[in-house]
């Protein structure tokens, strides 16, 4: 039987794989099939899930930082467009200094902005403190006249890390489960109840249980190839892979 690998599932494509569970499960005669008390088990931390991931998607904070996330990423794409096309100057003097920036910019990294958050803050701070306190690179700043660019990326990767910070303290302040822990526990519930469903189909005389055993690994492979093929397609774009939604 094809075994989820959830490691690399996201915390949305986790619950969602738990929900075609029980879709597939309920589907059935459960009581007859003696599964009522694991599907029950299964079904009530799906739903505690579901209730804290609708309530993380809602947060007034977690908007935030997906706008303020936006906003940096569109002033360092622009920083970048600008600095590419200033390699194409007609000026010897705007060239060079445009370059001097890029391969600065460059050396952090090929697609910053699809860094997760944390790395992308990190990253973005240190190139700013290069290009405040190294004197080539400051007058470049000048040279190219992206003052005011530079100037927007800080205040937006301030403002993120501001409200990032914020969102830290908002969770732990929060005393419910974190996801990671529902996760861990909705997989526990979810092997029992197919280890259920796998000894009946074994000892037992319902075809049905075999049909759920076939039907819940081809549900499992679908979803691990997905998953690889979105693995594969982040590791082709750039290697600082984000995972929004991340495992938290």
């Amino acid at each position: 039987m094809e075994i989820p690998v959830f490691s690399r599932y996201r915390n949305s494509e986790f619950l969602q794989y738990m929900k075609d569970v029980l879709e597939l499960v309920n589907a059935q005669d459960v009581d007859a099939l003696q599964l009522t008390a694991q599907r029950d088990d299964l079904l009530s931390m799906t739903q505690q899930m579901d209730t804290l991931f609708q309530q993380e998607q809602s947060s007034g904070i977690t908007q935030e930082l997906i706008d303020l996330d936006t906003r940096r990423d569109r002033a360092f794409m622009g920083i970048k467009g600008l600095l590419e096309s200033h390699e194409y100057h007609y000026e010897e003097v705007m060239q060079n200094a445009a370059r001097s920036l890029l391969y600065n910019l460059n050396s952090f990294g090929t697609n910053i902005p699809r860094m997760n958050y944390q790395a992308e803050t990190a990253v973005i701070d240190s190139m700013l403190a290069d290009w405040s306190t190294e004197p080539d690179l400051t007058a470049a700043i000048t040279t190219t006249g992206i003052s005011n660019w530079v100037a927007e990326l800080t205040a937006a990767n301030a403002g993120f890390n501001d409200r990032f910070l914020a969102r830290v303290s908002e969770s732990a302040a929060n005393t419910s489960k974190s996801f990671t822990t529902m996760r861990d526990d909705s997989n526990t519930v979810y092997r029992v109840l197919v280890a259920h469903i796998e000894a009946h189909a074994t000892l037992g005389t319902n075809a049905t249980h075999q049909s759920l055993v076939n039907e819940i690994s081809e549900l499992a492979t679908q979803y691990n190839q997905t998953v690889n093929a979105r693995l594969r397609s982040d590791t082709t774009d750039t290697s600082d892979t984000d995972m929004s939604d991340e495992v938290e």
